[in-house]
């Protein structure tokens, strides 16, 4: 599967991978997730995100917010052509 298992079986880590780097988000849910990523983005310099789930399934904030969505989760800068 792709949740990230550390320590106790029973104990599910999920991350947030981005430019390299990985972020622990065990915990946060719903609204507070999606800000979270945008945080993260903001913090990496991204001003816009496609965001993957660990099935490689693109997905919207509403899916975050509903939790619609498996496993760890990556955001990809948006390359927007010129």
């Amino acid at each position: 599967m792709a949740w990230n298992t550390e320590g106790n079986a029973s104990e599910s880590k999920t991350h947030v991978k981005c430019n390299g780097n990985n972020y622990d988000v065990t915990n946060i849910t719903g609204l507070g997730l999606v800000e979270k990523l945008k945080a993260i983005a903001r913090d990496n310099g991204i001003s816009k995100f496609d965001i993957y789930d660990g099935e490689n399934t693109n997905l919207s904030p509403s899916d975050i917010e509903s939790g619609n969505f498996t496993g760890d989760l990556s955001l990809i800068r948006f390359n927007v052509a010129a």
